[in-house]
């Protein structure tokens, strides 16, 4: 269905209070054409019309982003991208929280299982990034890494983003950590492999050490488990891997410590 665009700047408040409600219908293809008939709409609606349900639009959006409906997922997706175009007047700072809200579930589904979520996500994160106003996160975005479908150029990828958030955004690292832990009892393997990567790279990445006692024995308690006891083989080869990230890190920081130890006592150096 296509509504002339001079009918939607004339009835755009009220089409959107309809879609509003009918995104939270216990009916999942009523939620469906409504995300897609919102993404029709939001192309031309006025930003007065928009405003006022900005935030109520982008928490019913976030709701539908873990939908087991491939196409549901793509589309809340894709229209919490488009919303990214009101968010810029008196509402930019609570919209900006939705996205920090938003971007591990962002980051997680860029390697969803169906194509289309993913360039959905490749989409909305270039769109919602520069709200952030931090210049380091909009380098990724352009890298082979970012636009892959393969596994191993998504971990890089992971590993960038992972590096960026940390540095640049110390004060996200906690909330960002909790609702990517979330995900490791996702419904999808691929997607609990992504949060157990994602989740292993903040760590080994970081050294606020709240956010070490946090996590780090929780993360690598879940890998554990994961490596031993999950059917699926993506699973486990991740847990693999970010177990190697782990270690590392440890192996790191002990020899920090070592070394630091040393150089306060020169005494324990000589024979």
């Amino acid at each position: 269905m296509q509504i002339p665009s001079i009918h939607v700047l004339e009835y755009a408040t009220q089409i959107l209070s309809v879609i509003l409600a009918l995104l939270d219908d216990s009916d999942e293809s009523v939620q469906l054409t409504a995300v897609s008939c919102l993404l029709m709409i939001l192309e031309s609606s006025p930003n007065d019309a928009v405003e006022p349900i900005l935030l109520n639009l982008s928490i019913r959006l976030r709701n539908l982003q873990t939908s087991m409906n491939a196409k549901m997922r793509a589309s809340s997706f894709a229209a919490f991208g488009v919303l990214s175009n009101y968010g810029i007047g008196a509402q930019r700072e609570a919209f900006v929280e939705q996205v920090h809200a938003a971007v591990p579930r962002l980051v997680l589904h860029l390697h969803d299982e169906d194509i289309s979520v993913r360039q959905a996500c490749r989409n909305t994160l270039k769109r919602v990034f520069p709200l952030m106003e931090i210049e380091g996160l909009l380098g990724p975005l352009n890298t082979h890494s970012f636009l892959s479908d393969h596994r191993s150029n998504y971990e890089d990828f992971l590993r960038d983003i992972a590096k960026q958030f940390i540095q640049h955004l110390p004060s996200r690292a906690d909330t960002y950590m909790a609702s990517t832990v979330q995900a490791f009892d996702a419904p999808w393997p691929i997607i609990q492999a992504n949060a157990i990567y994602f989740s292993s790279s903040m760590l080994s990445l970081s050294d606020d050490q709240h956010i070490l006692a946090l996590y780090y024995t929780q993360v690598f308690g879940l890998l554990v488990g994961k490596m031993s006891r999950s059917p699926d083989a993506v699973v486990r080869a991740t847990c693999s891997a970010a177990l190697g990230l782990l270690l590392k890190f440890t192996s790191l920081c002990l020899d920090r410590v070592d070394s630091g130890r040393r150089n306060h006592n020169p005494e324990s150096t000589k024979d």
